[in-house]
């Protein structure tokens, strides 16, 4: 899971506490990767992410699944994991 994170976003900083603090409500198989919105422009354009704290799950080759930006905690991010 590709998580596009600014640090001047308070809704990015607020799901990466949670993340670190709860880390343990993550299902095995699950992973959270932290992607640098501003600098990774590559990433962004290869997923069409045009706005911070967006999610694109993807699969083992890096295929996107599916794109959301409406989660502002762990608990919503994770319930739209497939």
């Amino acid at each position: 899971l590709l998580f596009f994170h600014a640090p001047w976003c308070p809704i990015c900083r607020a799901i990466e506490k949670e993340i670190q603090a709860d880390a343990k409500k993550i299902s095995d198989g699950v992973h959270i990767l932290k992607v640098d919105f501003d600098n990774e422009i590559t990433l962004k354009q290869k997923y069409g992410v045009t706005y911070q704290h967006t999610f694109v799950q993807v699969d083992e080759k890096g295929n996107s699944i599916q794109k959301w930006s409406d989660s502002s905690t762990l608990a919503g991010v994770l319930s739209r994991v497939k």
